[in-house]
């Protein structure tokens, strides 16, 4: 059932290349470290005989490269690369645009050994990669695009103040893969593994009737959230080779409905009260990880999965559904629909979506959104380093580097294999200011500013309070906070999921209500701090933890303002402004708005200005780069 679901993918054309092949294929004469220089004539035919993981070769606009060293780095996996293995990556580009960002085609040159002839690299482009998401749901018009395929969309982050639970069609969406189309009357749940005494397969209909239903609030936030804040920072020498780059919008509150998953297994006869009351030692089982896997699967059939540590679906308040219900209509498909993982408290890549199988396990699961994808790195660390230089530290090599591969394995046993160090399971502090937006011209001379946003602790810590400056940071003064009485009442100690909402009417200083006074713009910029109920706050800058993956990303969000007294021309620079910086399109290779810059997406790192043109446009159709300018200055 789960394959005749999914939409058609593959290509049409070309031959057992673009198989995930298992053959071994035969080396060529040159092999590269590093590939500069090479530039010989290949043919169509040598190319194709690079089919298999000891030898993969690829072509792009008539280069050939041989990336057989990148095969296992890939952040987009192996066995995707495999599918253009022996034949050219352009079709595939053109599905997955994000490989049009401005640093991933440079990357590649690295692996370059020679060049085909024009006829030949007409004929390795000349098939259609059939897109595997074209039978994917409509979204809504302010759930912008960060990528179409797989979709990722954020909010704009103003929208996430106007009610405390984000509504279904606004809330951040984290697609790793085609949304499968699973009828409610055909979803299963297969439930097994290690300790599982008797393994069960349930319906939908079993779970609404044979459990009681719970409700649970909880903020989810992608692991890579403000992804882009770290792309080209450090003046421009630190890239993130991982899509999507998420804006700031991967950030939503929702009401869950289902069965506590801690029930379900308890149906199957794991002794789950006792494992939480620490007279059964779980581990001693055997039983260290909950595993789930979805129906969502790539076009070679790998189905995504991830794990979470048994004490925490074990927890009587861990409050770990399998949810069928979001805000109280049935999950959408763009959220799981029929029924999925709800892990609270954790990244949203751990609650997985469409869930086919819930399996206890004595090691995490071992799916690359589980051990490659999401893991934090120490800054020395970068994907794109050349391992001569840095040996151990170029991560685009992965396990075909030893020294890399001791480290990741060290990472993953260091802990006796329960806790998993460098795996993401929780995220730092952090607020957004949400209003007033980016790109923003506010006229008159008003007393205060009134500024709104969204804050949150991840596993279950919860805000002790939000602190907010119109100043960037000189001062602070502490918001008003909220959350809805009826949750307040029921959540517990360090077992808060929903997110708090704060507002404040700051009140301009008289050295600014005189600048106004006499005619002249004032530029703030406003920034909010969280500070959490074990008093940790929101790092300043995001150099001392960048990561090459940009992930777990938490520091203060800075939000550019001018006021001016002058209305005709606080007009005019507004106008502009969201002409120039609130121009939304969808990233589409082949459709490149006239005049593009990179600074038109709504949604804006901090600060409100794109360090790195945001675009995903194919270089054959792109505008130059326009130089990056501030508000301040283009106001």
């Amino acid at each position: 059932m789960r394959g005749a679901r999914m939409a058609a993918a593959g290509v049409a054309a070309g031959g057992a290349w673009w198989k995930l092949a298992h053959a071994k294929g035969r080396r060529g004469e040159l092999t590269v470290k590093g590939g500069f220089g090479q530039d010989r004539l290949i043919s169509l035919d040598e190319l194709k005989q690079h089919t298999g993981e000891d030898s993969v070769w690829v072509s792009y606009k008539g280069d050939v490269f041989d990336v057989t060293e990148f095969l296992y780095g890939h952040p987009g996996g192996t066995d995707r690369l495999m599918m253009a293995a022996g034949g050219d990556v352009a079709p595939f580009f053109d599905v997955y645009t994000e490989h049009y960002r401005g640093h991933v085609i440079p990357f590649l040159q690295r692996f370059k050994i020679g060049h085909l002839s024009s006829a030949d690299a007409k004929k390795s482009a000349a098939f259609t990669f059939n897109n595997p998401y074209a039978n994917d749901p409509e979204r809504h018009p302010d759930l912008l695009h960060c990528t179409t395929h797989p979709f990722n969309g954020e909010p704009r982050i103003e929208r996430l103040t106007e009610t405390y639970y984000t509504p279904n069609e606004l809330h951040y969406v984290r697609n790793h893969l085609p949304v499968p189309d699973i009828p409610d009357d055909e979803w299963e749940l297969e439930v097994s593994g290690v300790g599982v005494p008797r393994p069960k397969t349930y319906t939908l209909k079993d779970l609404k009737t044979k459990f009681k239903k719970y409700e649970v609030a909880n903020t989810y936030q992608c692991a890579g959230n403000r992804r882009e804040d770290m792309h080209g920072s450090d003046g421009g020498d630190q890239k993130i080779f991982i899509s999507p780059h998420w804006i700031v919008g991967a950030f939503s509150c929702a009401k869950w409905g289902g069965v506590r998953m801690r029930d379900i297994l308890a149906d199957c006869g794991v002794d789950v009260d006792a494992m939480a009351l620490g007279k059964v030692d779980p581990h001693e089982l055997g039983i260290k990880h909950v595993r789930f896997e979805g129906y969502d699967e790539t076009e070679t059939g790998i189905q995504y999965g991830s794990s979470v540590p048994i004490d925490k679906v074990t927890d009587p308040y861990g409050d770990c559904l399998v949810a069928f219900e979001m805000n109280g209509v049935p999950v959408p498909p763009d959220h799981g629909k029929p029924a999925r993982a709800m892990i609270p408290g954790h990244a949203g890549c751990r609650s997985c979506k469409w869930l086919q199988s819930i399996t206890l396990h004595a090691e995490e699961s071992t799916k690359p959104w589980q051990n490659k994808s999401y893991l934090a790195f120490s800054p020395d660390m970068r994907f794109e380093a050349d391992p001569e230089v840095s040996p151990g530290k170029a991560l685009w090599k992965w396990t075909n580097d030893p020294l890399l591969k001791k480290y990741l394995d060290h990472q993953q046993n260091v802990t006796h294999g329960h806790l998993g160090r460098a795996i993401c399971q929780m995220q730092p502090t952090t607020s957004i200011i949400c209003n007033p937006p980016q790109a923003t011209v506010i006229s008159g001379a008003p007393d205060h500013v009134e500024v709104k946003g969204v804050g949150h602790s991840f596993g279950g810590n919860g805000l002790n309070r939000v602190d907010v400056s119109i100043d960037g940071g000189q001062t602070w003064c502490a918001a008003d906070d909220y959350k809805p009485e009826e949750l307040l009442k029921k959540e517990r100690f360090q077992k808060m999921w929903g997110w708090t909402q704060f507002t404040k009417k700051v009140p301009l200083t008289a050295a600014m209500k005189a600048q106004l006074a006499a005619g002249k713009p004032v530029d703030l910029e406003l920034v909010s701090k969280a500070v959490n109920t074990c008093n940790d706050v929101q790092p300043e800058r995001p150099e001392p933890y960048y990561n090459a993956r940009g992930i777990v990303i938490g520091h203060m969000y800075r939000v550019p303002l001018r006021i001016d007294p002058n209305k005709r021309r606080a007009a005019d620079a507004h106008s502009k402004l969201q002409r120039s910086r609130n121009s939304y399109y969808k990233p589409d290779p082949k459709q490149t708005p006239a005049g593009r810059t990179g600074q038109e997406f709504p949604n804006k790192p901090t600060g409100g200005t794109f360090l790195l043109p945001w675009t995903h446009d194919n270089p054959d159709t792109s505008t130059k780069d326009a130089c990056n300018i501030s508000l301040k200055q283009e106001a």
